[in-house]
């Protein structure tokens, strides 16, 4: 059951499947023609969030199966128990928390595991309409919200846009100063993603304790201090280092005779479970550091199995390449607030490389990591202009 009065029907390949996720589309489309007529968005915004909002029909029906992500099942099944009044599967899991903010999205309809992408669709230019305030020109602004990666994640009812969403919320209102806001915005992330709650924490700990955004000498505190605490606290960094790297190996196990995941770790892995085992810091520190090219660059060319993995790694050249480029505009590697978040997500990058084992799905956590400090970096450039101070 999707509610009271419908019961859910699975209508395949046949054009039932328009009437529900059509009338989605109608209605969030003239969300954007209403923005329009107010002067809320400009014409060349309309014309691409129109194309955008249409992109779920095309992404998750027609170019790709829906089965292709399967955790969207997941999302888009507790989003419909919650919409019943039904008791949920997951009892406050992320799952849980993410179908309950998808699903309160007043959308016409929820009848097919593409309904919650309009719901991201809909956040996703509500974060747009917040976000091209602070710029003067809205047309640049545009181009950042056509990242083919975002197209394609907001495009699914996974919970990537709630994290980006929640990232660049928290990251704007932190470099504003605005603490409670930040952590406000950062509790949804500690229940939807718990890396990301751990990277995003860190940033609050080093600007709001160390200071480290007032000069390069605190920021240089704030990485020694960092430092000597990962020595301190060895045992519980590398314990919660060695559960993500041993859960995400056993998600991605596989063996010949066609065992796949948990089922078939827990009959065959543990012989490789030690091999995975991080014994001290310092190993950690070293594999981190030998992991980042390919986190950065994820799908590496080795591992490329479709026209898609060249597309993607691309991709992930090219946003490195415009976080370089905004670096260099107005001298911004000398900017205190830029030289910080720097520094931020590059940790971020080296922890994410610890734990990494499936590509497919680690590209998804790079992005959703990578673009909210994209855009951050965009808007210190724009908003912020203190030079580097020692």
């Amino acid at each position: 059951m999707v509610n009271e009065y419908f019961q859910f029907l699975d209508y395949g390949g046949t054009t039932y499947y328009y009437l529900f996720e059509f009338a989605n589309f109608s209605f969030i489309g003239l969300l954007a023609l209403y923005t329009y007529k107010i002067r809320l968005i400009n014409l060349n915004s309309l014309i691409v969030w129109l194309a955008i909002f249409f992109t779920p029909l095309i992404f998750n029906y027609l170019l790709f199966s829906p089965y292709l992500f399967g955790d969207q099942f997941l999302y888009s099944g507790e989003t419909f128990l919650l919409k019943t009044g039904n008791q949920s599967q997951y009892q406050m899991n992320h799952i849980e928390f993410a179908g309950k903010i998808l699903g309160s999205i007043p959308l016409p309809n929820y009848m097919t595991v593409t309904s919650l992408a309009f719901s991201n669709k809909l956040l996703l230019f509500l974060t747009f309409l917040w976000f091209k305030r602070y710029f003067d020109d809205e047309n640049k602004i545009l181009l950042f919200f056509l990242v083919p990666s975002l197209l394609l994640y907001s495009s699914l009812a996974l919970r990537e846009i709630l994290i980006i969403v929640f990232s660049i919320l928290f990251l704007v209102n932190l470099i504003k100063d605005r603490y409670l806001l930040a952590l406000i915005f950062l509790y949804p992330i500690f229940i939807i993603k718990m890396q990301m709650f751990a990277f995003l924490s860190l940033y609050f700990v080093a600007r709001t304790i160390f200071r480290a955004h007032k000069s390069i000498k605190h920021a240089a505190f704030f990485i020694l201090s960092t430092l000597a605490a990962t020595f301190i606290l060895e045992s519980e960094i590398l314990s919660f280092v060695n559960t993500y790297r041993l859960g995400f190996a056993a998600e991605n196990f596989r063996v010949d005779g066609g065992g796949t995941s948990y089922a078939a770790w827990n009959l065959y892995g543990q012989d490789i479970a030690q091999a995975i085992k991080i014994d001290t810091i310092q190993e950690a520190i070293i594999k981190s550091i030998i992991n980042l090219p390919q986190i950065i660059l994820i799908p590496m060319p080795w591992n490329w199995s479709s026209i898609f993995h060249v597309f993607q790694t691309m991709e992930s050249i090219f946003l490195v390449y415009l976080f370089y480029y905004i670096s260099m505009k107005n001298k911004n590697y000398k900017n205190n607030e830029f030289i910080l978040l720097s520094i931020i997500l590059l940790l971020s990058l080296m922890l994410l490389g610890l734990i990494m084992a499936n590509e497919g799905t680690f590209v998804r956590y790079r992005f959703s990591l990578f673009y909210p400090f994209l855009l951050a970096a965009l808007y210190i450039h724009k908003n912020k202009t203190v030079v580097s101070k020692f």
